[in-house]
């Protein structure tokens, strides 16, 4: 059987690979993200500045919460870690 000081180092060592895992995770997806709303937000057909239809209002904001994917992988990552403390 495990010790209970065992058990809670086995619990931070799998912690801090679940923690890195979701850093590396979100520094992957940072830079495609990011091009893939430059593209879109540039798109002539779209014309998110001066958008009046609020079908592609819709379509131009949910192209702007994408970033917002990466901040939340991140948040996921600092939640472990501080769990882990």
């Amino acid at each position: 059987m495990l010790k209970k000081k065992d058990k809670r180092g086995f619990t931070i060592l799998v912690g801090l690979m679940i923690f890195t895992l979701f850093i590396v995770l979100g520094l992957a997806l940072a830079p495609a993200l990011k091009q893939v709303v430059e593209e879109q937000m540039a798109d002539p057909v779209l014309d998110c500045a001066n958008q009046t239809n609020q079908q592609l209002k819709a379509v131009c904001t949910s192209i702007d919460f994408l970033q917002l994917f990466v901040v939340v992988i991140f948040g996921l990552g600092g939640v472990i870690f501080m769990r882990l403390i």
